[in-house]
């Protein structure tokens, strides 16, 4: 295209010149970040230098405890917890605080602390369930950790919930303990998992219950690096012994002590390493100082805690010599996968803790090839949890088991309880019925536990177990009659402020039921 020129242009017929126009100003304009302004060359550096890239929003974090309170551990920061998502979804009740690093103490900490814990815990089991598995007061699970008045904790298949309470001028609040957190949460994935156990009415469930929850507040514990770090240094890579790990619920503990010193430790609630031995618990009295065992599924659940954390400490040796951080990691890990498989398979039995431990011996084969085979064995044959006899027999029992097309014996066709009839008058009631969920059979095969002297202990049968279980709940006053008639309890134990059972009446008999798992302490009105 050719160019075209523009006509001359035509001269003013003014009488004098114009001014000359001034030149625009040059405005300057700003320097956007990785470009060069118009009209200046780049130097050797700024050529050199890449395109600066956009700043990243600073992370939030939370201020969380690591272990309990007065573990002696630090006070940790870390990405704040969501817990809506996935399978069993939970949900703090209120409003969530925005996330920062409150201080200990307040209701801001307790909101993220509790959600850190509820985390972890989870995490514990989430990977050794079954994507079906859900809550069974329904998703998501709520938890109220704004409960006052009331040194507790407790889950009642609606919600876990968090109280506080004051004791000789300190203000005790659970939820600051991820040990009491996660023990809680305990309770809920295995009543998610084994809703059967519920309402059974036999003392060795009710004990396995609290020992699950407390073996799930140490696998939370190990869940993080820097605890792993701090426990293997303590204990040299031994952890069977006395130790910031082992100890449960301090700050708890130390304030239950101190109301009745009978019924804790001074430095805990509970310790896994203890020198416990299996006792039957028909022939073990309702309640007992801390010291001894008795039939209270707290205290009771001190033995298989023990035995399974022994157990633990074998399988660290079997990983490695000298361990380290990462191996405790691992082996927590492992320890997780094994009860979480032994759980679902065990049968719902009188001698239920000889049963655990049967399954989490041959569920080692499966998952890990036998490896922690001679460890299990033996830390469990050390408690009295299964007889020598017992242990003997295991192996042919798998085999058989093996042969017949069936990895491991029992499993979820087992049967899973059944109601039993026992008269109303024998626990201090009026004329009738008393209908409890109990169990099908008293043991299965030859898995037994080891007696105190020789042998196997006699495995009571199913009716006399569940008696014991009825005369330790009635006795210490755990039962509520508020929803049946008036003076249907010769002794209703009014005084005694917490009840994990109680009483309806439905076509004339009396049908017990479970409203929660707590703490234990029993706190008596004044």
């Amino acid at each position: 295209m050719k160019n075209l020129k523009r006509p001359p242009a035509k001269k003013s017929p003014a009488k004098t010149a114009a001014p000359l126009a001034k030149k625009p100003a040059l405005v300057k304009s700003k320097a956007v970040p990785g470009t060069i302004p118009a009209g200046q060359k780049p130097s050797p550096q700024s050529a050199a230098k890449p395109p600066a890239k956009p700043s990243t929003p600073a992370v939030v974090l939370i201020a969380a405890w690591e272990d309990d309170p007065e573990s002696g551990l630090k006070l940790a920061h870390r990405s704040p917890a969501t817990l809506t998502l996935g399978s069993l979804p939970l949900q703090l009740r209120g409003e969530a605080p925005k996330p920062g690093l409150y201080p200990p103490g307040t209701d801001n900490f307790r909101y993220w602390n509790v959600a850190d814990a509820l985390r972890r815990a989870r995490e514990v089991w989430r990977p050794h369930l079954p994507e079906t598995v859900h809550w069974q007061g329904g998703a998501p699970l709520e938890v109220d950790v704004a409960g006052t008045d009331d040194l507790n904790a407790y889950y009642d298949r609606k919600s876990l919930s968090f109280f506080l309470g004051e004791v000789k001028g300190r203000l005790i609040h659970t939820a600051e303990s991820p040990d009491i957190v996660a023990h809680e949460l305990g309770h809920a994935v295995l009543d998610a998992l084994r809703p059967d156990l519920w309402d059974a009415a036999l003392d060795e469930v009710a004990a396995f219950h609290e020992s699950f929850g407390d073996i799930t507040a140490l696998l939370t514990a190990l869940q993080l690096e820097s605890v792993c770090e701090h426990v293997i240094k303590e204990t040299g890579g031994l952890i069977y012994q006395n130790s910031t790990l082992s100890r449960i619920a301090v700050q708890y503990g130390k304030a239950v002590h101190d109301l009745n010193s009978g019924s804790a430790p001074p430095d805990c609630l509970r310790n896994a390493v203890n020198s416990l031995f299996y006792r039957e618990p028909m022939h073990l009295p309702p309640m007992a100082p801390h010291s001894e065992l008795s039939s209270d599924p707290h205290s009771f659940s001190r033995v298989f805690t023990a035995g399974f954390f022994e157990a633990m400490a074998g399988m660290l040796k079997v990983h490695a010599a000298e361990p380290t951080a990462r191996d405790l990691l691992s082996v927590a890990k492992d320890a997780a996968a094994l009860l979480a498989k032994a759980v679902r398979t065990a049968a719902l039995s009188a001698a239920f803790y000889s049963e655990v431990a049967a399954q989490v011996i041959w569920a080692d084969a499966p998952l890990f090839g036998g490896k922690y085979d001679e460890v299990l064995r033996s830390a469990f044959v050390r408690r009295g949890l299964l007889s020598l006899e017992a242990v003997r027999s295991l192996r042919a029992e798998a085999n058989r088991a093996l042969n017949a097309g069936k990895p491991t014996p029992g499993g979820d066709e087992m049967p899973r309880g059944r109601d039993m009839m026992m008269r109303a008058t024998a626990y201090g009631l009026g004329e009738g019925a008393l209908v409890v969920r109990t169990a099908s059979f008293s043991r299965r095969g030859m898995i037994a536990p080891a007696a105190p002297d020789a042998g196997s202990t006699p495995v009571p049968g199913v009716e006399q177990a569940t008696q014991s279980f009825l005369e330790t709940l009635f006795r210490r006053g755990r039962v509520d009659f508020s929803l049946c008639k008036p003076g249907l309890s010769s002794v209703p134990h009014t005084h005694v402020k917490r009840k994990t059972h109680y009483l309806v009446e439905q076509n004339g008999q009396y049908h017990l039921r479970r409203r929660c798992f707590d703490e234990g302490f029993e706190d008596l009105i004044a």
